[in-house]
């Protein structure tokens, strides 16, 4: 079972914190997931964001393509910040874990980053009223995010015996992404119900919100759960390989995937990354009894490893 931690209790003593921070590590060593209530994000900043979103998606095809997804030159060829639309069949998450040959994802993806915080940048929306709205809900549930990932991230350094702002001084920077998703009712014509292959996540935290059923988590007897919680409002969110390796395996990333089922699905995921010059070492503490399993690497080279992966430049680097 997935633990549900509140973080109400957090905001009200220095021993409620510590006591929720535990609750997360414990989660993080167990699941590698679990579910966030309590966050004091309004409501309606879930439901504008699902409603503009579903709006989108249904527009024709090519309408949609001409707001396809590119990536920020802010930094050169090399930035895969997302931004704009994905088609079905577009992308493999196979991929992103180093499996070639796997087959592709029945998702629609519209993604953003970072620079949905900044009203004068130039972003691939419809400039009617309706992509207006979708902007705004998008940079308005971005900020939440990112609000949310950095109070846990702020938890888990209290559980791990770290300074307060360790992960915020090296996340202040990070090129973080938010992908809203729209999962079609299964249909004849589909050769498989693969909403979204096998994968980790490359992250320091994901948050995800979602409107029914789909999301499979794989535990350690690699039996695979369903994450069924409906509520759009309430976060399920999961470690990633950044904390893992951090923690030399001791926190779980966990191996999720996304079935299809006969009603189309909704979710919106929200990655929380590193800044680009943010060495990822394990921690001493955990490489006291036993070796590192993974060597130092500086974030900017392990997240091009796998967006190469994902969008199939493999070769270019």
């Amino acid at each position: 079972m997935i633990p549900v931690v509140d973080l109400t209790a957090a905001r009200t003593d220095a021993d409620a914190e510590r006591a929720v921070a535990e609750e997360i590590s414990r989660a993080c060593k167990g699941t590698g997931f679990f579910i966030v209530r309590g966050h004091g994000i309004a409501t309606d900043v879930f439901t504008d964001a699902y409603a503009a979103s579903l709006r989108f998606f249904g527009l024709p095809l090519d309408t949609k393509h001409e707001f396809a997804m590119r990536t920020s030159t802010v930094r050169g060829d090399n930035d895969y910040s997302p931004y704009g639309y994905s088609a079905l069949l577009s992308e493999n998450a196979y991929a992103y874990t180093g499996r070639a040959g796997m087959p592709s994802d029945y998702v629609e993806k519209f993604s953003v980053g970072r620079l949905i915080l900044d009203d004068d940048e130039e972003l691939p929306f419809p400039a009617d009223p309706d992509g207006v709205a979708l902007r705004g809900a998008l940079k308005r549930y971005f900020a939440a995010c990112e609000s949310v990932s950095d109070r846990i991230a702020e938890l888990l350094a209290l559980a791990l015996d770290l300074p307060r702002d360790f992960f915020a001084i090296r996340t202040d920077t990070s090129n973080d992404s938010l992908r809203s998703h729209l999962y079609p009712g299964i249909a004849p014509e589909f050769v498989n119900d693969q909403g979204m292959g096998q994968h980790t996540d490359g992250t320091l935290i994901t948050l995800l919100t979602q409107d029914g059923p789909g999301l499979q988590i794989r535990d350690r007897a690699g039996e695979w759960l369903d994450v069924d919680v409906r509520e759009q409002d309430t976060f399920i969110v999961n470690i990633g390989d950044l904390m893992a390796r951090w923690s030399n395996d001791e926190y779980v990333s966990t191996p999720h995937r996304v079935r299809l089922d006969v009603r189309r699905r909704q979710s919106i995921a929200f990655f929380k990354l590193a800044n680009d010059d943010t060495v990822i070492d394990c921690f001493p503490a955990f490489v006291k009894d036993r070796p590192p399993r993974y060597e130092p690497i500086r974030y900017e080279e392990f997240s091009l490893r796998k967006m190469n992966l994902l969008f199939g430049r493999e070769s270019a680097r």
